[in-house]
């Protein structure tokens, strides 16, 4: 008897931004970069990507799971596609379907769901962040005390929705990873980024991001990421919701 095959998991890629037109010629763009975590992780994931960026939001029961890619755009954005895809998010909720937010796809999960979105007062977030992990949930691959993503965000996450579990933060970014309910997870870091990227996009927005920043985000490149650690957690994540 030959062993049987696993059906794949079909997860929705959401792109909410590209990389900049400047440097798409040396990496992937965002979605790939994402699909790329996800079948390291797990070559049983079958990947489809909707350009949310422009209008094309899906229905939420038209894939297994469901992931963000980060994006320049602003979750307080009072446009058509944005409205769009925070009652897609609420709808994901309701339908307690996997939902993975990275960084703007996680601020876009606490604003729907009843949390509050700002630009930081310390300003920039680049380089590697290292975040204490306050609660290890169930699904995470293993224990670590600490957890370190490439980052590029101005806005945070200041108030958490009424029901999520606050996993992860740094001094900088206190919410850094959380929860809501069993089938949502948020993370402000891009699991997705290398350092090379995240050294390159820096490079590119030298003019918007002050020069300390900068400095401080370039001398950060030489920690460890634990971005496969955090794909493998993301795998683990929504399987659990689908067994």
């Amino acid at each position: 008897m030959s062993d049987s095959i696993a059906k794949p998991i079909v997860v929705g890629i959401l792109q909410c931004g590209e990389v900049p037109d400047t440097l798409s010629a040396q990496f992937p763009d965002y979605n790939e970069m994402i699909e790329i975590g996800l079948k390291r992780a797990d070559h049983n994931i079958h990947c489809i990507t909707f350009r949310v960026l422009d209008g094309e939001i899906p229905h939420p029961a038209a894939c297994d799971a469901w992931i963000t890619t980060g994006s320049r755009f602003s979750v307080n954005d009072p446009n058509e596609w944005t409205e769009k895809f925070s009652k897609f998010v609420s709808d994901t909720h309701k339908l307690k379907i996997p939902f993975v937010g990275i960084c703007y796809g996680m601020q876009m999960m606490a604003k729907a769901l009843g949390g509050t979105v700002e630009y930081a007062e310390k300003g920039w977030g680049v380089g590697v962040v290292t975040s204490t992990v306050y609660e290890k949930a169930p699904w995470m691959a293993n224990h670590k005390e600490a957890a370190n993503l490439v980052v590029s965000h101005q806005e945070q996450v200041t108030e958490l929705p009424a029901e999520a579990v606050l996993l992860a933060g740094s001094d900088f970014c206190p919410n850094g990873i959380f929860q809501v309910g069993s089938s949502m997870l948020g993370i402000q870091g891009h699991p997705e980024f290398t350092t090379d990227y995240s050294r390159a996009l820096m490079d590119a927005r030298r003019n918007i991001i002050p020069a300390e920043a900068v400095e401080a985000g370039m001398d950060s490149l030489s920690k460890r990421v634990d971005g496969s650690w955090t794909f493998d957690s993301i795998i683990l994540f929504i399987k659990s919701q689908l067994t």
